[in-house]
């Protein structure tokens, strides 16, 4: 047996490690030695849960590109019914997943995921809200091991396969009733096998399912070029090539006379294919492949009762005309208006896209009876370049495409991008330097010209006179020596309130690094007032939450503001405004929590599993350094403050619930509740030991909301321990504090048990 075929089978040690932690979520999983770091193992056996999901979806794609690469899959080869076997334990296990949303997703990304990363290997593997790329692999690796040191190579050929066969997406729906489903998944696989052969021939597909030799027909779309999911669509339905053209120019007409109907909901379509499995006639009479290679709605959507808007879908189908040559091309195109990713693009890729949403204007542009396409496309684009950092808008250059150089038979540079986008660019180079003129008038006076102003009442939405009152009311904010006056700021929070828009984020984003260091908690802590008055707390929420993770290997003194911000928002308990802390008795008032944005963070926290998970570490690890010298060694942040800024997180995660908060509160019990823990045992620990017992109170209290019966054992332990807390410092009130112990974990139990 050749290297290649022992390679072909999917690494026993996978399934092992999802029996081991897919789908577990007890509170103890795993042993821990006696004074180990306790939440960190925790949070790592949590990223290994992730992890043992990951590494069954690598190594699904990595057998799925087989199938594109080896034309001997087609027929019966021993090789393939192995890898076939495989195939179908792995993805029994994932349709077995809670929260995979019915499909497995594969696609090319062509985003600022990582920068430096080839395109060719630029793809994302997505179930729910797990998702695996290239850069995860080596960090899996390091978490569990190196018996899974083939992994980063098995993604790249996997990808390397995907970028050559040129694949944009691949869509499996998943089943928990996997063996008969994978019949047709099979059938489906050995279709696409064949199809790149016979798409350069045009000759019919020939491929051997369990003995019998089927030919299945090459299906063209509607203008004429090869099409895989109607091929699927054809050999699943045991439909000829005659009835499959007859299919295809029906709807095409269709889809026609649909397009002349301006207000008809129906134009969302894009493509034969879509439209066709869209049409409850024909979804009656076949069979939907449960494989789809290629379908630009993929690009764009993420589960199978997402609704595109019509605009969007025609954009996407004008990409495809455009880049049709290019598969990886028409995702690019796509992402230069729809990318989510814009606020860490670089200055490289963000040309990039610049380059590729002119063409589309272009081509939209010359949709004259849809005029709605235009506005579409700058609409979207103008949002996205809203979110690009000031750094990189100043650093990216580009030139107006005048049409001159066309006209006298030249091509353009690349760095000519359509007029329109030009304008918004040259706008947001000119909102850049008035940003920094208001940033830099904290320290020293500033002369505002007019431009500046009409910039500002262009950005804010506002009329100019509120622009110049507006820069007066902040300037009003500090002294000539650059002191921040509470006062004042107070007394302008109302004439902020007009601004929410675009106030809230300026002033976090751009003003709380340069107040001096002596007014920074009161700046911070004035911000608060602001976020009681906002009337849009879904966006106030998702730009703390992004700038908690914009770098998880970091910690900032703002970290505690951001969350304790954050949970004044999910709260809406308006007399929060005045306190330093957030009292922890709001974790057991839950009347007041805004259910719309609690669950809209838990979706972001869930989404960026990976990021929020490393942050939390990193700021535990940061807490432990600070406890050891009084201090971070980088950020100089005291121990008191990080001590708090977790038992803000614990709050805020018992407010949101969410598997990743109920994993980290589990473990911030494991580990505040064990008087071993090394957080007790630091050079300055003593002098926090009352804030410290008061984080297992929070994580405890945490557990109560959002917990279950299965927490109570490992709960029910910590009331073991509470003689040993009181030997950790002999002061009465201390020791007072210690004995409260058994207290805190019966209310916890009560909580569980009532709402169970």
């Amino acid at each position: 047996m050749s290297e290649e075929e022992k390679n072909i089978d999917l690494d026993p040690e996978a399934q092992k490690l999802f029996e081991q932690f897919g789908g577990l979520q007890a509170f103890e999983r795993g042993k821990t030695l006696p004074g180990a770091d306790r939440l960190a193992q925790k949070l790592l056996d949590e990223q290994k849960r992730y992890d043992a999901i990951r590494i069954l979806m690598a190594q699904t794609t990595w057998v799925l590109s087989r199938y594109l690469r080896d034309d001997r899959f087609r027929g019966a080869d021993e090789q393939e019914s192995r890898a076939f076997a495989n195939l179908t334990t792995a993805l029994t296990r994932l349709g077995q997943t809670p929260g995979h949303l019915g499909c497995l997703l594969i696609r090319f990304r062509g985003t600022a995921g990582a920068p430096d990363l080839a395109d060719k290997f630029d793809y994302e593997i997505i179930m729910g809200h797990t998702t695996m790329d290239y850069p995860m692999a080596p960090r899996i690796v390091r978490r569990n091991g190196e018996k899974w040191a083939k992994l980063p190579d098995q993604l790249r050929e996997a990808f390397t396969i995907l970028a050559d066969f040129g694949v944009n997406n691949i869509y499996l729906r998943l089943s928990a009733d996997a063996p008969p489903a994978m019949a047709e998944v099979r059938f489906c696989l050995k279709i696409l096998c064949g199809f790149r052969a016979a798409r350069q021939s045009g000759a019919p597909i020939i491929i051997n399912l369990d003995g019998n030799e089927r030919t299945v027909p090459l299906i063209n779309d509607e203008n004429q070029f090869p099409d895989p999911n109607l091929t699927l669509l054809a050999g699943l339905n045991r439909l000829g090539a005659k009835a499959m053209e007859s299919l295809v120019e029906k709807v095409d007409r269709w889809m026609r006379q649909q397009s002349a109907a301006t207000t008809s909901s129906e134009r969302r379509y894009t493509g034969v294919y879509n439209t066709a499995m869209d049409i409850p006639k024909i979804q009656a009479q076949v069979k939907r492949p449960p494989v789809e290679l290629n379908n630009v709605k993929w690009l764009m959507a993420e589960a199978e009762e997402e609704k595109l808007a019509p605009e969007k879908m025609r954009l996407a189908q004008l990409a495809m005309e455009i880049g049709k040559a290019s598969p990886q091309q028409v995702a690019k195109m796509i992402q230069s208006v729809y990318g989510e990713d814009y606020a860490r693009i670089n200055k490289v890729l963000l040309g990039e896209r610049l380059h590729l949403s002119s063409h589309l204007l272009t081509a939209a542009e010359k949709q004259i009876q849809e005029p709605q396409l235009t506005k579409e496309l700058l609409g979207n684009l103008q949002s996205r370049l809203d979110m690009v950092k000031d750094q990189v808008i100043d650093e990216v250059h580009v030139v107006e495409d005048t049409g001159e150089e066309r006209r006298a038979g030249k091509t353009p540079p690349p760095e000519a991008v359509h007029s329109q986008i030009y304008d918004m660019v040259k706008f947001y180079k000119g909102r850049s330097n008035t940003r920094k003129k208001m940033v830099g008038m904290v320290h020293h006076p500033i002369q505002f010209t007019d431009r500046d102003y009409a910039i500002l009442a262009k950005d804010f939405r506002i009329a100019l006179e509120d622009a110049q009152a507006l820069v007066q009311k902040l300037k009003n904010c500090f002294t000539d020596e650059g002191r921040f006056k509470k006062s004042a700021f107070a007394e302008a929070v109302e004439h902020f309130r007009k601004y929410e828009q675009k106030i809230f984020q300026f002033l976090w984003d751009h003003m709380k690094d340069v107040v001096v260091a002596q007014d920074r908690t009161a700046f911070l802590n004035s911000l608060q007032a602001l976020t009681t008055q906002m009337d849009q707390p879904k966006k106030a929420v998702k730009i703390l939450l992004e700038d908690l993770c914009a770098d998880p290997n970091v910690v900032r003194y703002s970290d505690n503001k951001a969350i304790m911000l954050a949970n004044l928002i999910v709260h809406r308990e308006k007399s929060l405004t005045d306190y330093d802390i957030t009292p922890e008795d709001i974790v057991l008032n839950r009347h007041n929590i805004d259910s719309q944005v609690a669950q809209y963070a838990t979706w972001r926290i869930e989404k960026g599993h990976e990021d929020f998970s490393n942050k939390i570490q990193t700021i535990h690890r940061k807490l432990l350094e600070a406890l050891q010298l009084g201090q971070t060694s980088d950020q100089q942040i005291p121990s008191a403050v990080l001590v708090n800024l977790e038992r803000e997180l614990y709050i805020f995660l018992s407010l949101i619930g969410g598997d990743t908060g109920k994993a980290i509160l589990q473990s911030a019990a494991g580990e505040y509740g064990d008087p071993a823990a090394k957080v007790y045992h630091q050079k300055e620990s003593e002098n926090c030991l009352g804030a410290l017992l008061q984080n297992l109170r929070v994580s405890l209290r945490g557990l109560g909301s959002v917990g279950n019966s299965a927490d109570i054992p490992a709960i029910e332990r910590i009331k073991e321990n509470e003689e040993s807390f009181g030997r950790l410092k002999n002061e009465r009130n201390f020791r007072a504090q210690a004995r409260m112990i058994s207290e805190w974990v019966n209310e916890a139990v009560k909580l569980i048990k009532f709402r169970s």
